[in-house]
């Protein structure tokens, strides 16, 4: 019963928990955003989350529509 109090107490405990609840949304978060959810285990690495939240931001998202690029204005001068 030492073992486990020890067990529970340390901050390596603490640590895994709450790297396995980060995991979960962002495995959830990257699957409906069309990407390849495996991206999330990156997030159990000291300081993975970076490239995965650099993945999320900067890609194209394939579940998005495509946007229509908006006609140029014309000037007027005066």
């Amino acid at each position: 019963m030492d073992v486990l109090q020890d067990l529970v107490n340390s901050p390596l405990y603490g640590l895994l928990l709450f790297n396995l609840a980060i995991v979960w949304p962002l495995w959830r978060i990257l699957r409906r955003a069309g990407l390849s959810p495996w991206w999330a285990l990156l997030a159990l690495v000291p300081f993975g989350q970076v490239p995965v939240i650099g993945v999320l931001a900067h890609s194209r998202w394939p579940v998005l529509p495509v946007r229509e690029k908006r006609a140029a204005k014309t000037r007027r001068s005066l």
